[in-house]
């Protein structure tokens, strides 16, 4: 064999040996303290976008894998993609009801009624096939894509843009306010996302969420920032001292704590996100993680 041959040989399987050492999903039973390994039957090479949980199924969007699924708390993973186009890139998923939500690059909105088993297009009405994210909100469904924000108010058989030319990257509630973050900034609507207007615009922001008392916007400012509000969007506090100078991907609540994903593993904070400290025991040191979800038996991380 080549010497140039054999030493790509090699290359590649001590990759392949690392990213498989490194894994790509991980558990917290503890509120994100120490993580454990669960990632059997997932491609180490698939990159995870989103996480959802429905009635004992754990759904995972990946950015050329398609979709898979976990129905035993992550001890095995099972591809599901019964009628998505090949390699699909997911970059959103969402439950409504009895139903899955997927958004995709390119390709649109897909629905699921069993649970992840199969997959139907739903498109009537979208004009734009980049789908960023999606939030429900009441009775309706909301999809950020490249183009603004639609609507559904028939439990996504139909789609109207209500807010457009922007690009919307993460959108929250809370006490009946929608806030969507967007390259541009961040936009509130008191009317159930049929009229909006600016809080935030000194940055793009990548994405958004609530703990019931704050808004927390990540954002790309700078080196990237957390940033926090309860006023919406009169004043904006600094929220990120403890983290890495990077931005934040993903900050969820679970209890009173909050989690944050970082370029380096997973931190926590038990106050509001005044400080944060590091909490990353059983992950795979120095890496970075980008999802979240909580779910009845425990914390999902997962790295991009």
């Amino acid at each position: 064999m080549p010497r140039v041959l054999l030493v790509a040989v090699i290359f590649s399987l001590i990759c392949n040996i690392a990213c498989a050492q490194d894994g790509r999903i991980f558990l917290s039973k503890d509120s994100g303290n120490i993580w454990k390994r669960m990632d059997q039957g997932f491609p180490q090479e698939a990159v995870v976008n989103d996480l959802a949980y429905t009635k004992g199924v754990v759904i995972a969007g990946t950015q050329a894998h398609g979709v898979f699924v976990s129905r035993d708390e992550l001890n095995t993973w099972q591809a599901s993609n019964q009628g998505l186009p090949k390699n699909i890139k997911v970059d959103a998923l969402e439950i409504f009801e009895n139903k899955i939500l997927l958004g995709s690059f390119k390709h649109g909105l897909f629905i699921s009624e069993d649970n992840g088993r199969s997959w139907r297009a739903t498109h009537k009405g979208l004009t734009d096939s980049t789908v960023r994210c999606i939030h429900t909100f009441e009775t309706r469904i909301i999809a950020g894509t490249n183009n603004g924000i639609y609507v559904s108010t028939d439990k996504g058989k139909t789609w109207r843009n209500i807010f457009q030319r922007r690009q919307i990257n993460g959108i929250t509630s809370m006490n009946g306010r929608i806030y969507a973050a967007g390259a541009d900034g961040i936009f509130l609507s008191l009317e159930q996302g049929e009229n909006w207007r600016i809080i935030y615009h000194k940055a793009s922001v990548h994405n958004i969420s609530s703990n019931g008392m704050y808004v927390f916007a990540m954002s790309y400012e700078g080196t990237g920032k957390i940033l926090k509000t309860n006023d919406d969007g009169a004043t904006w506090l600094r929220s990120d001292a403890g983290l890495p100078a990077k931005y934040t991907f993903q900050v969820e609540k679970i209890g009173q704590r909050l989690l944050a994903c970082q370029w380096d593993g997973v931190y926590k904070s038990d106050n509001n996100a005044n400080t944060w400290t590091k909490s990353s025991e059983g992950l795979s040191p120095g890496k970075p993680f980008k999802e979240l979800l909580i779910t009845p038996f425990g914390v999902i991380t997962a790295r991009p």
